[in-house]
């Protein structure tokens, strides 16, 4: 039964307007009157100054009936999947992609999403497992993974001027740059009845395939699925620089072909420790630093695809 106090809504349209493409704007004027030529009733919400979308609280004062449009890129659509889970909002998650790399929208053919709405009113879904990275004194939701080490120090020193003007190529020209400074970080990594004590430069926990660009595929390994609530985690341990440096580049160049420069594990949980400041990148935002848990969320995220 419906809260009678609630004000109900088709769609819930999510707007980041810091995110990478300049136009969001004009996807935002189409995706309006897309709906009000379906006589949608809909809320907005704008984000205009740098905010955690997953921290916004609605108390329970709106229904969405047929989904969350977030129009944004990878790290907006992770907040707002925070902001659903939080809030208790049943309705599915929609993506129109407007940001600098846009994985997810990538990875499920959700970039035709920006020229075409009629997807929204057909009510198709796929279903995400939702990962959970717990800091003890907050958690963030994601659904592509979370790294340290190599890819946390690039991401952190990208600029967003960079990021407007050369959208993906920011990343890849800050992530040559930080292979010049490789750090020696050491970790602990730990699941199920297993410990691994080593010193790494680089280590990630995927929940589901990414690909930067065709000739820069961040990596290749098929058994990483987001559907099977198994985490697949890498890292390239600092036996010397010479092998930092080969092993990382052959991580994000090669993947699977990594001529066994690369450690694996595949798990349902993790916990990472680090005796020294370890900061962590969650689908491409920086966040808090170690010691973490990562496990699954109970529900799967529902995406709206075409």
């Amino acid at each position: 039964m419906h809260n009678m106090h609630q004000e109900e809504y088709d769609f819930e349209l999510i707007v980041n307007y810091l995110s990478g493409n300049n136009g969001t704007e004009k996807i935002v004027e189409k995706i309006k009157k897309f709906l009000d030529q379906k006589n949608q009733k809909y809320k907005l919400v704008e984000i205009v100054k740098p905010i955690p979308i997953s921290k916004l609280f609605e108390n329970g004062k709106i229904l969405i009936k047929k989904g969350v449009v977030c129009i944004g890129g990878d790290g907006t659509v992770s907040e707002t999947l925070g902001y659903m889970l939080k809030n208790n909002i049943k309705a599915p998650l929609a993506v129109i992609p407007t940001g600098t790399a846009n994985f997810i929208a990538t990875a499920f053919k959700m970039v035709k999403n920006r020229e075409n709405f009629e997807f929204l009113m057909k009510g198709k879904i796929k279903e995400v497992d939702i990962g959970v990275i717990d800091y003890g004194d907050e958690k963030n939701f994601f659904l592509l993974g979370i790294g340290l080490g190599f890819q946390e120090n690039f991401l952190r020193i990208t600029k967003d001027r960079l990021k407007s003007c050369l959208g993906i190529f920011s990343y890849i020209i800050f992530a040559l740059t930080k292979l010049i400074t490789l750090k020696k970080i050491p970790v602990k990594i730990s699941f199920g009845q297993e410990e691994i004590n080593t010193k790494i430069c680089f280590l990630t926990v995927l929940n589901m395939q990414a690909s930067v660009l065709k000739v820069f595929p961040f990596f290749k390994d098929n058994k990483v699925r987001s559907d099977d609530k198994i985490f697949d985690l890498y890292y390239v341990e600092y036996k010397n620089y010479f092998l930092a440096v080969l092993g990382t580049l052959v991580f994000h160049l090669f993947g699977k072909l990594n001529f066994g420069l690369v450690k694996s594990a595949r798990a349902e949980r993790f916990t990472l420790e680090s005796p020294v400041f370890c900061g962590t990148q969650v689908d491409g935002e920086l966040r808090s630093c170690l010691p973490v848990k990562i496990y699954f969320h109970s529900e799967p995220c529902r995406f709206l695809v075409s």
